[in-house]
């Protein structure tokens, strides 16, 4: 009993010693805590988005690889379930009956795999629009804030200052 008492008066001196130690007071010159600046940079906001639209790339080429083995086990089942069908032609006919079972059950499990696999191109493809807009609202960050330059800053032609 004594140590349960133990147990939970420690737990509750640690609970309110990490909730405290979570809100700082201010240091002890009297001076408040450092505040982190908000980064208002369009060079790091554009850099962010284009990150963001790289790691969403990389979700639909990991994506398509799993369309790909979904496609590839669709295909190794189909042919699976097409030999059974082939060889329940030459069994009784008493075996008979469990062999096309045994294939239609493969032949759903392809179906299932490549609707699977389609599933997983859907959602690649979708991730592809997501980065696709991601970079175009950069660039168009970048453009508006540096009055139509460059990502570097540098003036940019349009097509009209070119023709003329």
């Amino acid at each position: 009993m004594k140590t349960w008492i133990f147990g939970a008066l420690a737990l509750a001196m640690t609970v309110s010693a990490s909730s405290a130690m979570a809100c700082p007071v201010g240091s002890d010159d009297g001076q408040p805590a450092p505040r982190r600046p908000v980064v208002q940079n369009v060079s790091f906001q554009a850099s962010e988005l284009f990150e963001r639209a790289q790691q969403l790339e990389t979700a639909a080429s990991s994506r398509e690889r799993q369309a790909v083995a979904f496609e590839r086990d669709a295909e190794t089942l189909a042919n699976r379930a097409r030999i059974v069908r082939n060889q329940a032609q030459l069994v009784s006919a008493a075996d008979r009956a469990s062999m096309f079972a045994l294939a239609e059950e493969l032949a759903a499990r392809a179906s299932s795999s490549r609707s699977q696999a389609s599933d997983e191109r859907s959602q690649a493809s979708d991730l592809r629009i997501q980065a696709r807009g991601m970079r175009e609202r950069a660039v168009q960050l970048v453009r508006l804030n540096n009055n139509g330059g460059g990502w570097r800053g540098r003036p940019v032609r349009s097509t009209a200052e070119t023709t003329i």
